[in-house]
């Protein structure tokens, strides 16, 4: 019996490589990994793993037929047009054009809010945003099945000196929480590493028996709602120790501004339960604040 092939983009990334990995322990589907630079030692630990590792830039039209050719499932997300050199809705439409004449079966996109319709045009310079909607919109109008997966703030962040916003240090009596955001926003937080790739499989498994249930719907992908306060004193009890906030000035980046602005007027993903209970009707339990902080963040910071 010939394999079910799951292409998986952005492989190496943190999205894609817990999908892979995340497939790899269910077993159900064989990863396909797909990244720009097949001799990584990202790449080359997929392939170790069992991965089949293939090349592809979004750009390249030809690469990226090949790198969907007989799967049945596709786990899709675009990378920043500063990596990428050109726009994420573009690089999305290329992926799902090659995909449906392909024959794939069914995708996953991950996604955020349109900032630009989420305001009604008040905030226009969230490209990030505005692209992945612009995506979405176009997978949705392919005819392709699928299922989107929105995320939140990434509780990885924390972990990566180089994100814009967000910082995370040991003081003397604790830590220190630094961000650009607004005091008392709130967001939706999320952990990538533990929740994206159990959630797309989930998806991947299901998505015939479960139709109904997953095709054409857009999940949020979420530990918790909260405001930024709140978020530092639930990693202070993951921590056991006092974690402190502070506010740093906007950063000037029209881009980072316009999002942060954006929580404070206009929340993402109103109205809708985080965690999602529908992820959790299919056997998705997400991780939490607190274990996070006692898992991840402690030994990171603590190094």
């Amino acid at each position: 019996m010939s394999p079910r092939i799951a292409t998986v983009f952005g492989a190496t990334g943190l999205q894609g490589s817990a999908v892979v990995h995340a497939l790899l322990k269910d077993g159900t589907f064989t990863p396909r990994a797909v990244t720009r630079d097949v001799n990584s030692t990202s790449a080359l630990s997929l392939a170790q793993l069992g991965a089949e590792v293939v090349a592809a830039d979004f750009g390249d039209k030809e690469a990226l037929k090949n790198a969907v050719a007989g799967a049945e499932v596709v786990f899709l997300v675009t990378i920043p047009t500063f990596i990428a050199s050109f726009p994420e809705s573009d690089q999305g439409k290329n992926v799902i054009d090659a995909s449906k004449e392909a024959g794939v079966r069914f995708m996953v996109f991950s996604t955020l809010p349109g900032i630009s319709d989420l305001s009604k045009g008040k905030y226009t310079n969230a490209a990030h945003g505005d692209d992945k909607a612009t995506a979405q919109k176009y997978l949705e109008a392919s005819g392709l099945p699928s299922a989107s997966i929105s995320t939140g703030i990434f509780l990885e962040n924390l972990l990566n000196k180089e994100i814009i916003g967000f910082s995370f240090d040991k003081t003397d009596d604790g830590y220190v929480f630094r961000t650009s955001t607004h005091p008392h926003s709130s967001a939706v937080h999320t952990w990538i590493g533990h929740d994206m790739g159990p959630a797309v499989t989930a998806l991947f498994t299901q998505y015939v028996t479960r139709s109904s249930e997953i095709l054409g719907q857009t999940f949020v992908l979420g530990s918790a709602r909260a405001t930024f306060e709140d978020f530092v004193v639930r990693l202070s009890k993951g921590l056991g120790r006092p974690v402190h906030i502070q506010y740093e000035k906007r950063l000037g980046i029209p881009a980072i501004d316009d999002m942060f602005d954006c929580l404070v007027e206009f929340p993402w993903y109103a109205g809708m339960s985080v965690p999602d209970p529908r992820l959790e009707k299919l056997g998705v339990k997400m991780g939490t604040i607190e274990e996070f902080a006692r898992s991840v963040l402690k030994s990171h910071v603590d190094e």
